[in-house]
């Protein structure tokens, strides 16, 4: 447990005023088997009530951090926490979504039995937030060269399962306010081909899916250059052939028209 010292694992939970869910979430940390973390709860707009939920946690692993502005974005939220982090690795965490008590420690174990790892995502499981319903797993896959190859086709990784190390997100360039509804999918590109990516395949996130979720109105088509030219240099960096990355993004554009993310 944190006694003081910097802790192993800083936690970013990003959180818009009134957020839903915070206690929820902020049991699931609170009853990691791995206690050496903090977290690092950004407010993107002042709100004594995320405050007031927030006190549920001990006071020496709760730091606060506030966006420039209110309502900034996500990007510019989990950008605005990283600073706070004083753990040499950092887990993100969605202020709605429930982390299974072993999330913590089986990825530290990851990092720990292969050093040359930058970022380490793990599998889920979606649930109704009304019913509790189980919605099906989301799955992707483990090993570094099969990661990056269905990264370079769409977005297979869930933010909330994500640890990083804070230099490889520093890099790679942090999140970017102009990947609008695709920042994570943008920051996962640039950080290939840079470090190396893997995955535990263990559901240990629990992704809640509700009314007004904001991935769920998510417009993306209007990203679809950018994420083509970050799915180019990476391929470059990774010694993949171009033409067919150009021929993978197309696919993955006539799949958001499928789906009238335009």
């Amino acid at each position: 447990m944190n006694t003081g010292k910097a802790p192993r694992v800083s936690v970013v939970i990003p959180v818009v005023p009134r957020q839903p869910f915070l206690d929820e979430t902020l049991l699931s940390i609170q009853k990691q088997t791995f206690q050496d973390w903090e977290v690092v709860l950004v407010l993107d707009g002042e709100c004594e009530e995320n405050r007031r939920v927030a006190s549920m946690l001990p006071p020496d692993q709760l730091r606060f951090a506030v966006t420039p502005r209110e309502r900034s974005g996500i990007a510019a939220a989990r950008n605005a926490g990283l600073p706070e982090c004083r753990g040499d690795l950092v887990a993100f965490c969605d202020g709605d979504d429930l982390c299974e008590p072993e999330r913590l420690a089986r990825q530290v174990a990851e990092f720990d039995r292969r050093p040359t790892l930058g970022m380490v995502s793990t599998w889920a499981r979606r649930f109704d937030s009304a019913t509790g319903a189980d919605l099906g797993p989301l799955h992707c896959p483990t090993e570094s060269d099969a990661l990056a190859r269905r990264l370079l086709l769409f977005n297979t990784v869930t933010v909330s399962t994500v640890m990083a190390r804070p230099e490889v997100v520093r890099e790679a360039g942090y999140f970017r306010s102009a990947a609008i509804q695709c920042e994570d999918y943008d920051l996962w590109l640039r950080i290939l081909g840079r470090a190396e990516i893997a995955a535990v395949p263990e559901e240990l996130l629990r992704y809640r899916v509700h009314e007004g979720q904001f991935s769920h109105r998510a417009k993306i088509m209007p990203q679809s250059g950018l994420l083509r030219r970050e799915k180019v240099a990476a391929a470059r960096r990774l010694g993949l052939s171009v033409p067919v990355t150009r021929l993978k993004h197309m696919v993955w554009e006539g799949v958001q028209l499928a789906h009238r993310r335009w």
